[in-house]
């Protein structure tokens, strides 16, 4: 584990990692050129990351490289040698998602760390546990964990934790949104996330930003953190600038250093929130899921972007002028914002004044300018420079230790080394003379070794023996001190280089026994089912084989498997640490199941501590884009059935080496949060009711929301269902297998749904189900 808690910035371009260097972050993670979840961000080729790597490791600072997308067949057979000269380079990390790349990796460079993303939405010490269990090294849990959940995991399993600090967060489990992917074709599991969580929704009569969270600031609870033993402090930002991370890595080094120097933090924490408010904020900052399990007050929800921090209100409009009173002090090159009831008017500072003072700005527009409207900063101008030249421009050195030594008759001799000793160099120049008649002095000498600028390093006193009377060119210095920079370097650099002996060629898996992989698939008409009036529909049609039942409504099994049914327990969509407890009688429950469906990472170390031996069907939310995702699957659980991916094409599905349970119907998850719409806008917690509310985007599209009060959680879903029943012999299933989920409907559609497959079933038209009320999910136009 490490000595001290990490301080890891992001970095979306080398300007950034600059930055972070400079402000003295620890680590750094940032995106190649593939399969990164910032693919908007700048990102680095591969010269710019392997010299991006060399310059970190000078500062002895770790690279962290994210791969935390998913990978199609097709994209997957690149990585081993898309990985490769960064793994040589001496990366530090690769942070994952996709077990498939878990796999590859972890068979192609064995000693290569690998860190599991927040991605994998890991809520508990059994999840933690599998992750370790797998060669992970680190994770980062669910932003959703509290504190103390997260102090229980580090003290139940023995892998690094990283939680995140500070900026923006999802309304949804990272992992768990596929919103972005269904409503406009952008999957966020795919790095290309559109944000519609960041857009106004109308429900009832509210709309607003609800789904929008606040940033999360943890500046003035870093200590908690600290005592709870936490490995590393992630900063979230790759789309940011660099002011934004060498202020927030500033921000966090300062107050991490003080705190463990036995200081008392209370109000330098305090400064640096107030900085980092007028840096970037939504609606002012919030401590996250840490302490609170969900609330409106965690809520953006009137401005989705840059807030600022208020630094007065209007005192008198006198065109063309706009007096204001000021609460903080501005400088000359500030951004103002006007904030009125239709809209905001911006402004550009050309004075500077003090607190208490009135400016007087010139306005274009005043249809929205009124006296007492309150006046926020938007770019703090001073402070964006002195940043700029004191931090980002301020380049960090590396203190050597020197000595040089010149005698007659002897070559030229300079030893460099760092100051720890962990990498030292000895080289030597050319032979030096006694003097004729202007000897050279050690002072010369030592003054031209000291000129290093323009380098990375900074020498100190340096030890010299240097006889008298001596000659000795001083170009022949000045070159000694370049080769000796240049070897050092090279040497650091080095120090970090693995030489491959471990890489195996070809891809893992490749070898793969086709023989009876087509068919590790549940068989015959499975439904899905999550309330008693779907189990009293489902129950009359004796052509389905299978049920799975929701966790909510398993009392229902005994009496669906007296119908002749077998039946399948669906585990909860999220499973925390707070809730172990709750399943420690797990295993006797399940053997009154014919099988259960995992929907979890935590679930799948749930049954693999139990050994269980039975059918577990993996749901979508266990994602399975290619070949080798189902591999891992199969060698760490058996005979693992998979639900289809939901951002697959039926030709990408077909052309996986595994058979699937196709979904013919189902409204999609597109958000599973731990924030409830219900309690939030709907007249507080509806504790142990389940409730369906609707939301409603600025283009009309609809979601509806179920809040799960058991487990404490909200599923919103799609609000047109993905429908293939009417192109039931274009999906290619075999026989009658397939899948139909229910979760929304009312006992008409379930009817209307089940006489629908029946014909279809009999090579009927299933003429019931209208066209215009469905779509076609990504079975047809797949996903980047």
């Amino acid at each position: 584990m490490l000595n001290k808690t990490e301080i890891l910035a992001p970095a979306g371009n080398t300007e950034a990692v600059r930055a972070a260097v400079n402000a003295y972050a620890d680590a750094v993670y940032l995106g190649g050129s593939m399969f990164s979840a910032r693919a908007f961000a700048g990102n680095f080729d591969e010269k710019e990351l392997l010299d991006t790597i060399d310059y970190c490791h000078r500062f002895g600072v770790k690279v962290y490289m994210a791969i935390n997308t998913l990978l199609k067949n097709e994209e997957i057979q690149r990585l081993p040698s898309y990985v490769e000269p960064y793994y040589r380079q001496g990366v530090d990390g690769i942070i994952v998602q996709d077990m498939g790349v878990v796999s590859v990796l972890g068979k192609s460079f064995p000693d290569l760390p690998l860190h599991g993303s927040t991605q994998l939405s890991v809520s508990s010490s059994q999840g933690a546990a599998f992750l370790k269990s797998i060669g992970m090294t680190r994770f980062v849990p669910s932003r959703e964990l509290s504190l103390s959940e997260i102090t229980e995991i580090k003290k139940n399993v023995d892998i690094e934790v990283e939680t995140f600090v500070h900026g923006a967060m999802c309304y949804s489990y990272s992992g768990r949104c596929l919103m972005s992917s269904f409503a406009g074709g952008r999957s966020g599991n795919r790095g290309r996330c559109a944000q519609p969580c960041r857009k106004q929704y109308a429900s009832n009569d509210v709309n607003e930003y609800m789904l929008s969270l606040k940033d999360m600031c943890m500046l003035k609870s870093l200590s908690r953190l600290i005592d709870a033993g936490i490995d590393s402090f992630k900063i979230e930002g790759r789309m940011k600038k660099p002011e934004y991370v060498a202020a927030t890595v500033t921000a966090y080094r300062e107050v991490r250093d003080a705190y463990l120097a036995g200081e008392s933090v209370e109000k330098l924490a305090e400064e640096q929130e107030k900085k980092l408010l007028d840096i970037y904020n939504r609606g002012g900052f919030y401590s996250g899921y840490y302490y609170t399990s969900n609330g409106k007050n965690m809520l953006a929800n009137s401005r989705p972007n840059h807030t600022g921090i208020k630094v007065g209100r209007v005192n008198a409009v006198e065109k063309p002028y706009v007096d204001i009173k000021l609460d903080e002090n501005v400088s000359a090159g500030d951004v103002l914002e006007i904030r009125g009831r239709n809209g905001d008017v911006e402004l550009t500072c050309n004075v500077a004044a003090k607190a208490g003072k009135n400016v007087r700005l010139k306005a274009k527009s005043f249809r929205n300018i009124a006296k007492f409207n309150d006046v926020y900063r938007t770019r703090n101008g001073k402070l964006l420079e002195d940043i700029q030249n004191n931090i980002i421009n301020a380049d960090r050195k590396i203190e050597l230790a020197a000595h040089v030594s010149a005698y007659a008759d002897q070559p030229l001799e300079l030893k460099l080394s760092t100051v720890e000793g962990k990498c030292s160099v000895s080289v030597e120049g050319p032979v030096c003379t006694q003097a004729l008649n202007k000897p050279v002095t050690e002072s010369q000498i030592v003054d031209k070794i000291k000129k290093t600028g323009g380098t990375d390093y900074v020498l100190g006193d340096i030890a010299a023996d240097v006889s008298d009377n001596l000659f000795v060119q001083i170009s022949a210095v000045n070159n000694l001190r370049r080769e000796a920079l240049e070897q050092l370097g090279l040497q650091i650099s080095q120090s970090y280089r693995r030489d491959g002996g471990a890489v195996r060629t070809g891809l893992p898996g490749a070898e793969r026994p086709l023989e009876n992989v087509k068919n590790n698939t549940v068989h015959g008409v499975t439904v899905g089912v999550s309330d008693a009036d779907h189990v009293n529909i489902v129950k009359n049609y004796k052509w389905v084989s299978n049920v799975i039942v929701d966790y909510n409504v398993r009392k229902y099994a005994d009496e669906l498997k007296q119908a002749g049914f077998r039946v399948i327990l669906a585990l909860p969509e999220v499973l925390r640490q707070r809730e172990l407890d709750r399943y420690s009688g797990l295993s006797g429950e399940l053997g009154s199941f014919d099988g259960v469906m995992i929907r979890n990472y935590d679930e799948l170390g749930i049954l693999k501590k139990l050994d269980y031996k039975g059918l577990v069907i993996a749901d979508a939310s266990l994602y399975a884009y290619n070949d080798n995702a189902f591999d891992f699957y199969r060698e760490n659980m058996g005979d693992v059935c998979f639900m289809c991916s939901n951002e697959l094409t039926l030709d990408e599905i077909h052309g996986l080496s595994y058979d699937t349970l196709i979904k013919l119907y189902g409204h999609q998850k597109v958000m599973i949060t731990a924030n409830c719409i219900a309690g939030n806008y709907m007249n507080g917690c509806a504790s142990r009711k389940m409730s369906r509310n609707v939301l409603t985007d600025d283009r009309g599209n609809r979601f509806y929301v179920r809040n799960d009060c058991a487990h404490c959680y909200n599923i919103i879903y799609n609000g047109v269902p993905t429908n293939m029943i009417d192109r039931l012999a274009e999906t290619g299933i075999s026989g009658k297998d397939c899948y139909i989920e229910f979760t929304i409907e009312d006992t008409n559609k379930v009817k209307d749904i089940m006489d629908s497959l029946e014909l279809a079933m009999s090579g009927e038209k299933a003429v019931s189900m209208s066209v215009d009320q469905y779509t076609r999910g990504h079975y047809y136009k797949g996903i980047d």
